[in-house]
């Protein structure tokens, strides 16, 4: 590439990135590392695109919650419901982290029993058609461009890049390809159960209730990455405390390898804050690990301005 990350300030984060990729494809340096070993993963949420003022899944599930709520007003005695139907964000947001696993649930099981062609659809029609509160765009366009640009500087480096998110898997897929370029068999997330069921159309996969363990976030993200790969990433990136066991997992690569932390400390083009990274902050200062500024590293945040 002839102008490699050109939407990055020249910083020394942005020379780091450089100098690690250029090192590990130097067949003649010490840090050469096979093409089959180069893997890349990256959290979604926070890290390739905007979490704020809610996770996108979130808003989405409560499109949902509304619509049932709607259909069937005795739901809104269930606290869940009665958020939903009053656009609490708060209710949800005193979930996490202490009740992840009953936030994931629930956003999840909002489309059980539907079919997985379905619940793509909708999906898709949510990312495409639904608006961003605080921009006024659809939610795919809430993609941070200097790490898409980055994807495609280790794409061209014979890197093969994987999502790793702790959000939907079938969610991020449906638009995996259009906004980042990364095929849908290289996102890895969490995940329903499914069956299968002969109909007069043949086979058709249904969606149930409940998630499959592990959830891909925390602990659970070695082990998606393990069960989707069965490779230890030389690159990781992520920027919540979620990510503190994928970053340290790629560390123990008996190859060199790169942690990326994006901290969030721009509110002007997006938003500021520490809270749900405050462990790995530190982390990242004992390890290591390269701390991303979205204010200082960032030439551009978003496609649009």
């Amino acid at each position: 590439m002839i102008n490699p990350l050109s939407l990055w300030n020249k910083t020394p984060t942005r020379q780091a990135i450089l100098d690690f990729v250029v090192a590990v494809t130097d067949e003649s340096g010490p840090s050469y590392v096979p093409p089959a070993e180069r893997i890349a993963t990256f959290d979604n949420d926070g890290t390739l695109w905007c979490e704020k003022p809610a996770y996108i899944q979130l808003f989405f599930g409560l499109q949902r919650l509304k619509e049932q709520a709607a259909t069937n007003p005795a739901l809104l005695a269930q606290p869940a419901y009665k958020a939903a139907a009053a656009g609490d964000l708060a209710y949800f947001d005193s979930l996490y982290p202490g009740n992840l696993t009953e936030l994931m649930k629930l956003i999840f099981d909002t489309h059980a029993g539907m079919t997985q062609a379905e619940f793509e659809a909708q999906a898709l029609a949510f990312l495409s058609e639904a608006n961003h509160p605080r921009y006024g765009r659809p939610f795919k366009q809430l993609t941070y461009q200097p790490m898409i640009e980055l994807i495609r500087y280790l794409e061209a480096n014979e890197f093969k890049v994987f999502i790793a998110t702790a959000g939907g898997m079938s969610f991020v897929r449906t638009v995996s390809e259009e906004i980042y370029g990364i095929p849908r068999e290289q996102v890895i997330g969490s995940n329903v159960a499914y069956e299968t069921r002969l109909t007069d159309a043949g086979p058709v996969l249904f969606r149930k209730p409940g998630l499959v363990d592990p959830i891909s976030d925390g602990p659970g993200k070695p082990v998606n990455i393990e069960l989707h790969i069965g490779r230890k990433p030389i690159l990781a990136g992520g920027n919540a405390d979620g990510d503190i066991h994928m970053l340290w997992y790629s560390q123990t690569s008996p190859y060199r390898s790169l942690q990326l932390l994006l901290r969030h400390d721009d509110s002007e083009r997006e938003y500021a804050y520490d809270t749900g990274a405050e462990k790995v902050q530190q982390l990242a200062a004992v390890r290591n690990w390269q701390v991303i500024s979205m204010q200082g590293d960032f030439l551009q945040v978003f496609p649009f301005k």
